[in-house]
């Protein structure tokens, strides 16, 4: 799975009353930037749909969740239009309590 399948889910998990969707980002920065987030952003609509039409419940048919987090794993050091661009959409994301974490694993 990856950027180059928007509407695929990476990775589900469940923490406490928590909902983790994992998005993989193995794509490097360097090149085509403005492409590499445009890809991102699909990808984190595509999550933001899934959680709006509550697509986890016919894997959790029972769990009632109080939030929602989207843990983005980069191959990368991610750019700092990344940041720009959660920073435009925290406000509204906050709304409807889904967080975006991200961090760089590091390695091959």
């Amino acid at each position: 799975m990856s950027l180059n399948e928007p509407d695929k889910i990476d990775a589900v998990a469940v923490d406490g009353n928590e909902l983790v969707l994992l998005v993989v980002d193995s794509l490097r920065w360097n090149v085509y930037q403005k492409e590499h987030l445009e890809m991102l952003q699909d990808k984190y609509n595509s999550y933001i749909r899934y959680i709006d039409i509550k697509g986890y419940k016919e894997q959790f048919p029972n769990k009632v969740f109080d939030s929602f987090r989207i843990d983005t794993v980069f191959k990368y050091q991610y750019d700092n239009g990344f940041v720009k661009m959660l920073e435009q959409v925290k406000e509204k994301l906050e709304e409807k309590k889904i967080h975006i974490t991200y961090r760089v694993v590091e390695g091959e």
